[in-house]
Formats: structure tokens, C-alpha cells, sequence
């Protein structure tokens, strides 16, 4: 690109921004989110509870991170992918065959999403596909990965080695940690050129092709980012549980974050936060009121056709406009 031509791309980029083709930003002050996770830190230091009892916060933190991912590359980028279960369950898988080597369990994540932002580029040739059939594409990968994965590693079914197991004070700050690094390092690059250029592709692509914008870079940058922090979500999980391959198929870790940001407001700051948070406190309270049932998909299954039917737009956007309308 000549250096008239990045003047140009630039100078797109704030038409893009001051004209309103980035409408679907509804973002309130990221200080509400920041006081709300420093009183999330500071709940079992002033709570009496039982420490074990931290452990029912890790599904919170799980979501919000695959919330976040799904929402960066469906929500801002327009890159509808159905297989988040595929990067989330190798990411588990990555994560439980590296601590069963030796490795800890930070250098252990920090692999697992390399692996993920890796198998994010192998999705490259399917950006070329219209949204309807990149969605499509993505939904088989998880099965596809599925073989490959009982091919490659040596068993079936992992979980962290006992000597890695966290406990559960230590484990509730690194879910915190992860879900803070992924809301606030998604916030700053969305204030940067290139959630500037994803937002823009994200509402007009061609528009944004035309005017100079490589939206083959972004998407790729979108989707292996996205790739990276689901990742992640899957190796921090697999101190709860055990992954197996029979994981691949369960498509809830794919359409749960999708419902989480369609919710919460797709596209928006505050949604996947929301969306993750509002689902976690259905799903516990029904599963503790009326376990082995799945009253709490019924009931979030309900609670998305009314949001999609009344709020179109998400649950935050329409608050946020409701405030506007009476502060006038």
C-alpha cells in the first residue's frame, strides 16, 4: 500500500466512524465494568463463605471469555462461527497434554492458544465463502477435528495432573484474570485501527473493500484472536473437568456464547459481559433447584425468543436507549 493510499485508508476509517456506519458500538463507560470485576475481586476477601464455594464461579469466567471471542469475530467482524467448540476442546485438549509433560499450567495456556489463533488461520480459505456458508464451514470443523485429535494425541480423555489442580481461591482469580484480559484487551483494540477496519466490515464489507480496507487482514486477525481466547476458556476449564473427545459433538460450548452476546447485545461492549453473567445465574439456580432437568436451557431458550422478538438489539442497547429517552 503507498503511502497516499494508507492517507486514504485512514481518512475512510474516520468517515466510517463519524458518519455512523460503526452504529452498532453501544458502549456506556468501561468504568462500570472495571468497578464491577475490582468488587469481583474483592468478594472472597470480604465474604465468610466456604472457599470451595469459589468453584461455582468458574462457569461465570468461562463464558464471559468464549462470549467474548464469539462476539469479536460474529459480533464486530460478521463472522458467524459455529465451531467455537472446536478451538475451546482443543484448547483443553492442548492445555491437559502439556501439563500431563510437565509443563505448568500458564505456559500450558498460553500454548493452547497459539493453537487456537493457529487453527484460526486454517480457516483462512473460508473467509472467501458468503456469511450463510462460512457459517456453514465452520459447523463441521469440530468434527473433523475430532478424529484427528484421538490420531494425534496419545489418549482420549485428559484432566489436569493432581500436582497442577488449583485451588479453588486461586482458581477464581485466574478465571477473573483471563475474563478481565479478554474484555479489556478486546475494548483497547476495538479503539484501535483495526477494531476501527472490523467494525466497518462488520456493517458494510464491501463498502469497506472498496474504500481500501484488506478485510481479508482483519477477518483473519478477528478469527484467530477469537481462536486464542477459546482456547484458553477450554484449558482454564479443564481444572473442573475431564475432556474427552465425545466433546467435539457437544455443540453448547459453539451456540450457548452465540445466544450469551445475541442476548446480552451483539456487537456491543457490555453484551457478552451480560449475556454470560445473566445465563451462569439461570443455568446454577435451576440446575441446584431441579438437578438432572434442563429447565435452564428451556428457560434461556425462552428468555432469546423474547429478546429476539422485543429487543431485537440486545438487552444493554435497549436499556441504554430507555435512559436516553428519559434523560431527554
Amino acid at each position: 500500500m503507498t503511502e497516499d493510499n494508507k492517507q486514504n485508508h485512514s481518512t475512510y476509517l474516520k468517515q466510517f466512524s463519524k458518519f455512523g456506519l460503526l452504529s452498532t458500538n453501544h458502549a456506556i463507560s468501561p468504568t462500570i465494568v472495571l468497578i464491577g470485576l475490582l468488587l469481583t475481586g474483592l468478594y472472597p476477601l470480604v465474604s465468610h463463605a466456604n472457599p470451595t464455594s469459589l468453584l461455582e464461579y468458574t462457569p461465570y469466567f468461562m463464558w464471559i471469555i468464549l462470549a467474548e471471542s464469539w462476539n469479536l469475530s460474529g459480533g464486530y467482524a460478521s463472522l458467524l462461527n459455529l465451531g467455537l467448540v472446536g478451538f475451546f476442546v482443543l484448547g483443553a485438549f492442548v492445555t491437559g497434554f502439556e501439563m500431563s509433560m510437565g509443563f505448568t499450567l500458564f505456559p500450558a495456556l498460553i500454548f493452547a492458544g497459539v493453537v487456537g489463533a493457529i487453527l484460526g488461520f486454517t480457516l483462512i480459505p473460508t473467509l472467501r465463502l458468503r456469511s450463510d456458508y462460512f457459517a456453514i464451514g465452520t459447523l463441521v470443523v469440530p468434527f473433523m477435528l475430532k478424529p484427528v485429535v484421538e490420531v494425534v494425541f496419545p489418549r482420549s480423555t485428559f484432566s489436569t495432573p493432581p500436582s497442577e489442580i488449583l485451588n479453588p481461591v486461586q482458581l477464581y482469580y485466574l478465571g477473573l484474570t483471563l475474563a478481565t484480559i479478554s474484555i479489556f484487551g478486546i475494548y483497547l483494540m476495538m479503539q484501535s485501527r483495526i477494531g476501527i477496519a472490523l467494525r466497518a466490515i462488520g456493517d458494510q464489507e464491501l463498502a469497506s473493500s472498496s474504500l481500501g480496507i484488506n478485510t481479508m487482514l482483519y477477518k483473519t486477525i478477528a478469527l484467530a484472536l477469537s481462536g486464542f481466547l477459546a482456547a484458553v476458556a477450554g484449558g482454564y476449564f479443564i481444572q473442573s473437568i475431564s475432556i474427552n473427545s465425545t466433546y467435539f459433538e457437544n455443540l453448547q460450548y459453539s451456540l450457548f456464547p452465540i445466544f450469551m452476546v445475541i442476548i446480552g447485545g451483539i456487537g456491543t461492549f457490555e453484551g457478552p459481559i451480560a449475556g454470560a453473567v445473566l445465563f451462569s445465574v439461570i443455568s446454577y439456580a435451576l440446575n441446584n433447584s431441579f438437578p438432572g432437568t434442563s429447565y435452564d436451557i428451556l428457560l434461556f431458550s425462552i428468555v432469546i425468543m423474547f429478546v429476539a422478538v422485543v429487543l431485537p438489539k440486545g438487552i444493554v442497547p435497549s436499556i441504554i436507549k430507555g435512559f436516553r429517552k428519559i434523560g431527554g
